[in-house]
């Protein structure tokens, strides 16, 4: 018997993987065709078992898959890429791809495929042959699993809500994912620590050399890591906390433009207020208006 929205195991497309313990996989409109419009055509979530292996020449259309849990390997457009929780790649036609479970950690992942949408894969630059790391895993995986919700369902607008939820997810993979290391990731290990160093200790650290320092690593080589990863500098990273911060304080903590200055460590309420207005592109004070 199957669950609504689900159809039997034998109608199920050929390109479903058995090599799987568990999974939670749907399908909508299978037939290929020339849509201009983005369309999802299958997804869902798979444990895959300590043997599971996938090799193509390629694929008939645009697949986005992301590793939830345990690790593997990948080969994509002849290189060889670690599988490791976050991890998001894409691959599609005319695009070699080989991908394999560590038998010791086993591997869960999530996988879209679709059809049409060239123009929000180029707008989000989640294109195939990419491999990117999601900043932030859990995110990524509730909208999956909001798409294998709508994909099961039984609603009439099914389909439409799947493709609604596909946009999202890409839009929120390229906000919030960096591009991935191809076999070795120190690079990308040093760049993580040295993020959540800043996010721990935004409101004591005042300068880039107070992050290098408390990070032990170069104040040039912080730099190169984080235009890098993340397209910014660190102590633009680290104004941007502080001012985020700045706003709660003047909305909702009762603060004044001096005092909020004070606590994230401005020693000049002039230069706090043209921190703030940098970023939010009003002054401080327009804060304190809003809250009276």
């Amino acid at each position: 018997m199957t669950r609504p929205g689900e159809r039997s195991m034998q109608s199920e497309p050929n390109y479903f993987s058995a090599q799987v313990s568990a999974a939670r996989r749907f399908y909508l409109d299978l037939q290929s065709g020339a849509r201009r419009r983005i369309t999802v055509t299958s997804g869902g979530w798979e444990c895959c078992r300590p043997d599971y292996e996938i090799r193509r020449g390629g694929f008939f259309r645009p697949i986005v898959e992301f590793v939830s849990r345990g690790a593997g390997s990948l080969e994509l457009a002849g290189r060889t890429w670690p599988l490791r929780p976050g991890t998001v790649f894409v691959y599609g036609p005319g695009v070699p791809h080989h991908i394999r479970a560590d038998p010791a950690c086993g591997m869960e992942k999530y996988f879209v495929a679709f059809e049409g949408g060239g123009d929000w894969m180029e707008e989000c630059q989640i294109l195939p042959g990419r491999v990117l790391q999601a900043m932030h895993p859990g995110q990524v995986r509730e909208v999956f699993d909001d798409l294998i919700t709508h994909g099961l369902s039984d609603h009439a607008n099914r389909a439409r809500m799947c493709r609604v939820v596909l946009q999202y997810l890409l839009m929120k993979i390229a906000g919030g994912a960096v591009p991935g290391e191809p076999a070795n990731t120190a690079a990308m290990e040093t760049y993580q620590r040295c993020r959540l160093y800043i996010e721990e200790h935004f409101l004591r650290v005042r300068s880039l050399a107070e992050v290098a320092e408390g990070c032990h690593v170069d104040g040039a080589y912080l730099c190169r890591l984080f235009r890098r990863f993340r397209r910014q500098s660190p102590f633009q990273y680290l104004q941007t906390l502080k001012m985020n911060r700045a706003a709660e304080l003047l909305q909702e903590g009762g603060r004044s433009v001096k005092e909020a200055a004070e606590e994230l460590g401005f020693g000049d309420p002039y230069n706090f207020s043209r921190a703030f207005k940098r970023i939010f592109g009003v002054a401080p004070g327009h804060m304190l208006q809003r809250r009276e």
